[in-house]
């Protein structure tokens, strides 16, 4: 019985696949990601850095660090799962997956977990890449990582549904380009809410994603637009109910022939 317990064999095999799989193409899936963070921190954080010295008394880069390291997260978070849930229905490798002796929670978990420990190394290295260029701070180091942690399963599990959905990789890449990249942009990434005006202020409180790049960049340096606990809590219910309906969806078996 041991052996088909949540953490049994089935499931360490799956999840050391997941790991396996994005560790084998590294210079894809880790080092291609902390590139493009370094050229968003050329570009925005010096360039725009020399016209806009501060923002809420802090230096301009030091201000969008947070959000890049945070999109950072999500964003190889959201690619690990979504393709890996792809490829498995297109391979017919999730045939082998539904059939082994693991149950729908084991399933998802396995598969959300592959995609967090993804996001959670990138956006390390980001951090880690960020200390020697503006010397970011963590004024909070227990509140970066529990929200860097919802944002990354929250995102894993959205992954999943879209994996599960798609039928075409064009899915995939629709919801980044469409939804996640515009949400980020209108998500504080670089810019106080404060400093936009009534319309596009109303629009970024709508937004979900500057909740979690609020209350990152409170944990990393200590300023916010709005109460970041709060948010956090929001953050927690929402990583809860999304790697519930991966489960539910995993369960009903929705979709998962190619």
């Amino acid at each position: 019985m041991a052996t088909l317990g949540i953490l049994g064999i089935p499931f360490r095999a799956l999840l050391s696949r997941e790991v396996r799989r994005f560790m084998k193409v590294w210079t894809q899936t880790l080092l291609s990601p902390l590139f493009t963070s370094l050229l968003y921190i050329v570009v925005f954080g010096y360039g725009l850095g020399s016209r806009i010295r501060e923002v809420d008394g802090v230096p301009y880069l030091e201000f969008v660090l947070p959000g890049l390291v945070l999109m950072s997260v999500i964003t190889a978070s959201y690619g690990n799962t979504s393709s890996s849930l792809f490829d498995a229905k297109r391979e017919r490798y999730i045939d082998d997956v539904l059939i082994s002796p693991m149950t729908s929670l084991q399933i998802a978990l396995a598969f959300v977990l592959g995609g967090v420990l993804r996001g959670m190394l990138v956006g390390a290295g980001t951090f880690a890449l960020a200390i020697p260029l503006a010397g970011l701070p963590a004024e909070h180091p227990l509140l970066l990582v529990a929200v860097g942690l919802a944002s990354s399963i929250v995102f894993a599990s959205v992954g999943v549904v879209v994996g599960v959905l798609a039928t075409r990789i064009d899915h995939i890449f629709f919801l980044t380009t469409i939804v996640i990249q515009p949400l980020a942009f209108l998500g504080g990434v670089f810019y106080s809410v404060e400093m936009l005006p009534a319309p596009l202020r109303v629009a970024t409180y709508l937004d979900p994603i500057f909740y979690a790049i609020d209350a990152f960049r409170f944990a990393a340096l200590g300023v916010s637009d709005v109460p970041p606990y709060p948010a956090l809590a929001a953050l927690i219910v929402f990583a809860v109910l999304a790697f519930l309906a991966t489960t539910e969806l995993l369960r009903r078996g929705y979709k998962l022939r190619y």
